[in-house]
Formats: structure tokens, sequence, C-alpha cells
């Protein structure tokens, strides 16, 4: 293999996080060692059928290519994908579904690559400040 990288870095589409979101992987030791993908709704797609397949490609293509070990995956606060926070009754009950989505998102990829380690992240967005949690999944 010709080129290695450590990391699959899976976000949001959502242009208002990339910058923010390249700061603090870059500083967290990750970027300049990873691939760094995104679609709508980052971990979404990994449990819903319709897009399962093609995000666990990319999990296998990024193993296969780059021969990761480990993938980290943010979702953040009023993600349209979801339908933004006003499809949750408070700020409260939709972190709530963010963690337990990242929690399948983590056991989806572990069934099919037990090696790899899995990291869930929530961020947020408040004016042009971005903050990302680190999660415990």
């Amino acid at each position: 293999m010709s080129h290695t990288c450590r990391s699959l870095i899976i976000h949001c589409m959502d242009f208002r996080f990339i910058r923010q979101l390249t700061d603090y992987f870059a500083k967290a030791g990750h970027l300049g060692n990873a691939d760094f993908v995104g679609w709508a709704g980052a971990g979404k797609a990994f449990l819903d059928p319709a897009g399962r397949d093609f995000v666990m490609h990319q999990v296998e293509l990024s193993k296969q290519l780059h021969n990761i070990d480990e993938v980290h995956v943010v979702n953040h606060l009023d993600c349209g994908a979801y339908g933004g926070s006003k499809a949750f009754p408070d700020q409260t009950v939709e972190r709530a579904k963010h963690l337990a989505d990242l929690k399948a998102v983590r056991q989806t990829i572990q069934q099919r690559f037990p090696h790899l380690e899995v990291f869930g992240y929530l961020a947020s967005l408040s004016g042009d400040a971005v903050t990302v949690e680190k999660l415990t999944l």
C-alpha cells in the first residue's frame, strides 16, 4: 500500500461546519492523517436502509485503500437531515437522539469491521462559533 492514514472522519455536508471541524481535527492530530468525507446527516445514513450500503462502502474503501484504524463520526444539532431542531421538543431530546444514533452507528460499523475503533461527536453552531463535543459511546 503506497499511502495510508489512521482515520476516517465522517461529517455532515453542512458548509457551516467544515472550517471549524477541519480546525478541530487538525488540533487533535487527525487531519493530516485522515480521510475526510461528508454527506447529509453524517451518522444518520448508517441507520437508513437507503443509504447504509453507500456509507458502509465508503468505510470499506477507506480501510482497503488507506488502512484506517478508526472512524470518527460527527453529527450536529439542528441538522436538516434530521428535520432540524424543530423536529424535537427540546435540545435534551435532540441530543439524546444523536447520542443513541451514534451508538447505533458504532455498533453497525463494528459488526462489519470489528477491528475499527469508532468515535462519536456532536457539533453545535451558535452564530459563527462551532462547538464540537466528543461523546462517550
